[in-house]
């Protein structure tokens, strides 16, 4: 179920047939929902891969064979925007908006943050319209490529760690075109896990609502020692 873990970037490349794109088939369980095998269940998903998602291979974007900025996807032209289903309400769109107001407005500061911590609060609404956020930024450019990471840090909080294995960017770094390919790629990666995995609000909840509970008992067992006679009773059950 998890977007990212070191196999799953390996590469997202075959999410979109792209000139330039190294020809690598990525070893992950984030594919394009046609090739998804629709009978595996979230949590058998979840459970197949580390528990930390942070990227081991933080330099898996120097792979790519792109030499030039002209090289790098259009992601509007890559991608279509996702539709909101109806479960989620004009006031809710109405006040994403403004929230992504405040949050530019912010400077990325704490009136950024304290915008962003809003929307985190909408959950599943939220999630859609950051992804479709994803959808206007300019990969090429450091300062909007930093403001796309932010974007993805407040996706992985929404969804409890989940990641695409964005590439952090500095401010008045010079981008580097197989980082800003490398960035680009994800919002696919971000479209097909709303496709396959949380196509609705119920389907997201309860994936929260499953997660939440699995790092609970986690937390319970490491305080507790991790007795093996929990382990039984749980089994029994």
């Amino acid at each position: 179920m998890k977007l990212l873990d070191a196999t799953v970037i390996s590469l997202v490349l075959s999410a979109l047939a792209l000139p330039g794109a190294a020809a690598t088939t990525p070893a992950h369980l984030f594919q394009d929902p046609a090739k998804q095998d629709p009978a595996k269940k979230a949590d058998e998903l979840l459970e197949a891969e580390k528990e930390k998602m942070r990227l081991k291979d933080v330099e898996g974007w120097k792979k790519l064979q792109v030499k030039s900025m002209d090289q790098v996807i259009d992601v509007k032209k890559a991608t279509q925007p996702l539709e909101y289903p109806a479960s989620i309400t004009e006031e809710e769109k109405t006040k994403l908006a403004s929230l992504l107001e405040k949050a530019k407005d912010g400077g990325g500061g704490a009136r950024t943050g304290r915008a962003l911590k809003e929307m985190e609060k909408m959950g599943y609404p939220a999630v859609l319209f950051l992804i479709n956020q994803l959808r206007e930024i300019d990969y090429k450019s450091t300062d909007d490529a930093f403001w796309g990471y932010q974007l993805n840090q407040k996706l992985s909080d929404i969804t409890m760690g989940i990641n695409a294995g964005y590439v952090a960017v500095e401010l008045g770094d010079q981008m580097d075109p197989r980082k800003a390919q490398w960035n680009a790629m994800t919002v696919q990666q971000w479209i097909n896990q709303i496709k396959t995995h949380w196509p609705t609000r119920e389907k997201f909840d309860e994936f929260i609502t499953k997660r939440k509970a699995k790092k609970t008992a986690e937390l319970e067992q490491a305080e507790g020692g991790g007795t093996e006679e929990p382990k039984k009773d749980d089994k029994k059950k």
